[in-house]
């Protein structure tokens, strides 16, 4: 499989191009800054490209059998729109080059109202204040991404943490998962990368926890 990956310098971003090299797919990264991509194989291909400026990338699906965004947005500071940018501007590359499956990193703080599952503080503090606009224009993406035709999946992970993957996570349909408040980033890849080869939640948002 041919798999496009935005984000692909961020810590999520590099463990799917390694995930999806390992399995023995075909990668191409679409980065705003190649050399921050410490990443070399034979099956790699990394092009430049931002993915809130249309023009820097489209042309680089063609060929794509499915494509990835593992985006994110580093400041909560300021109006939040790169979620929803850029996943206007990679389904309308997808469109253009005949590209019918996606997988978008979202997060459960999209879920509206009081999510039972979350502690207190994550509720009230994080998801109303820290992260609001993060999570805003994330739902922005989520309501984009529904409205389409494509083999898409929202995938939904809770708090992410750089320790090693246990390969001992769980996938739900919905926004979080009670036994967990955590997603390490090697499970969420593990989960993306078997995602694309079963397709097993195809136009489902789920939320992926490690347990």
């Amino acid at each position: 499989m041919n798999i496009a990956v935005f984000g692909a310098t961020g810590r999520t971003g590099r463990r799917v191009v390694r995930r999806s090299l390992d399995d023995g797919h075909h990668v191409t990264a679409v980065v705003r800054t190649p050399s921050k991509l410490d990443v070399n194989h034979d099956r790699l291909t990394v092009e430049q490209g931002d993915v809130t400026n249309y023009d820097s990338f489209a042309d680089t699906l063609q060929g794509s059998d499915a494509v990835v965004s593992t985006i994110g947005k580093e400041s909560v500071l300021g109006r939040v729109s790169l979620y929803s940018d850029g996943i206007t501007n990679i389904i309308q590359a997808m469109t253009e080059h005949d590209v019918s499956r996606l997988i978008a990193i979202s997060s459960g703080g999209t879920y509206p109202g009081w999510d039972s599952n979350n502690a207190v503080f994550y509720e009230l503090l994080i998801k109303r204040v820290l992260l609001r606009r993060v999570y805003a224009d994330m739902k922005r993406m989520e309501d984009i991404v529904v409205e389409t035709d494509l083999d898409w999946t929202i995938v939904r992970p809770s708090g992410l943490s750089d320790d090693t993957g246990s390969g001992n996570y769980r996938a739900t349909v919905g926004y979080s998962d009670p036994e967990s408040s955590t997603t390490t980033r090697d499970d969420l890849a593990e989960f993306i990368v078997e995602e694309l080869d079963s397709g097993q939640f195809l136009q489902q948002g789920v939320a992926v926890v490690t347990v």
